[in-house]
């Protein structure tokens, strides 16, 4: 099986190394316009099932040259370049696989409308799987696995966050921001409007409106909001069994709050002192740690401290009937990095959370276990999906409580 992986970035690389690892892979190939950034990544994987080729995704042409001989394609690159990627992969008939998706499908999914490539897609019989990451993805794939179990869906519910639960309590006033990904794309959602599925239907909101205090095994009582996100548009879309309610609240990060309420997410140029125009995102990226060359970087020096102190909880909440009785599941889903030295000796890198799920995707399209069209990763068959996780990471476990009424 060979597998393309479209950038070198935060969550390319660690994809990179899983798939380099993996027997059923007899090639992986990175591109990447930045060729010194791959190579890194190239030379700290060392093996001899990896190479590297130079592209420019924002030459279509140049990825689906890309793309002959594949199996698959993962796409690590920025999200708004999804469309044009996504019809490159459709164009050369390869399976295709993303980790979030954002404009046009967040729109188009609520509004009714034909999703964009998916009729193209259809006609060739390619499958194009959007969201096959962490969250959205892998949280996906559990809320259909539970919603499964019961006779009816009322409402599901995700409530996300990150954080550490050592020192002051007020320590976040002072850290820079780092979110870990794409801080430009990271910000753009705190700032973007929230879609929620309420009453059957979906609807649009400010962002952090609805802030609650939910109360996160780890990590505690943490503010969430509603928060722009996919798991909102394509559950409900998915699941049906008369779902009434679906959100997607995540933790409120104080700085990109700020960030937001001061006006630095906009991507409107504006004039600054001594000439010239500069759209204020673009100025604050400028000082926001950039994430990608943290795999290139990462060593086991800090696993003990971040296996002990950092956190990265999903719970999710679904709530319906079985048997004629309410049923509750709450799933406390925890990260994926941890115990990090166990996913060091198994993938040369921590940073799977995003990259693990992208790659068991990959693997099933390639098998021919998806359909054409656009597919998002809760129409797997879940219980297959979950035992192929499981064989991956036979160590992680997910916590359920279960209450009936």
């Amino acid at each position: 099986m060979k597998v393309l992986v479209l950038g070198a970035g935060g969550q390319g690389a660690p994809c990179l190394s899983i798939l380099a690892r993996d027997p059923e892979i007899e090639e992986a190939v990175l591109a990447d316009f930045d060729t010194d950034a791959a190579q890194a990544v190239i030379d700290k994987i060392g093996s001899p099932k990896t190479r590297l080729i130079k592209v420019d995704a924002s030459n279509q042409e140049e990825v689906i040259k890309a793309l002959e001989g594949m199996d698959a394609v993962i796409d690590m690159l920025p999200v708004w370049l999804g469309p044009s990627n996504i019809e490159a992969a459709v164009k050369a008939g390869v399976p295709y696989v993303s980790t979030s998706f954002d404009q046009p499908y967040l729109d188009q999914i609520p509004n009714g409308e034909e999703l964009t490539y998916d009729k193209e897609a259809k006609e060739a019989g390619v499958p194009v799987l959007m969201g096959c990451g962490l969250s959205p993805g892998f949280v996906n794939v559990i809320a259909r696995y539970y919603a499964d179990m019961l006779d009816t869906v009322k409402s599901i519910k995700f409530r996300c966050a990150k954080g550490r639960n050592d020192g002051g309590k007020y320590d976040y006033i002072t850290a820079p921001w780092n979110p870990g990904w794409s801080p430009k794309q990271a910000l753009l959602d705190f700032s973007n409007p929230a879609y929620v599925f309420r009453d059957s239907k979906w609807e649009s909101l400010p962002p952090f409106t609805e802030i609650e205090e939910y109360d996160f095994p780890d990590l505690g009582p943490t503010l969430v909001s509603h928060h722009t996100h996919e798991e909102v548009c394509s559950i409900p879309y998915v699941i049906g069994k008369g779902i009434e309610y679906c959100d997607f609240k995540y933790y409120v990060a104080r700085q990109a709050a700020t960030f937001y309420a001061q006006g630095f997410a906009s991507k409107e140029p504006i004039e600054i002192e001594g000439g010239g125009k500069i759209a204020p995102i673009d100025f604050l990226m400028k000082f926001v740690p950039n994430p990608g060359s943290a795999f290139v970087s990462e060593t086991p020096d800090n696993f003990e401290d971040t296996d002990a102190h950092f956190f990265l909880p999903c719970d999710i909440i679904l709530e319906g009937t079985k048997d004629g009785k309410n049923v509750c599941y709450r799933v406390m889903t925890p990260r994926l990095t941890a115990p990090g030295q166990k996913v060091w000796d198994l993938y040369g890198t921590t940073q799977i959370g995003v990259a693990y799920p992208a790659v068991i995707g990959a693997k099933m399209l390639a098998e021919g276990k998806g359909k054409a069209g656009i597919m998002f990763p809760e129409e797997f068959d879940a219980v297959e999906w979950l035992d192929r996780f499981k064989k991956g990471l036979p160590h992680y476990e997910w916590k359920v409580e279960v209450t009936e009424n």
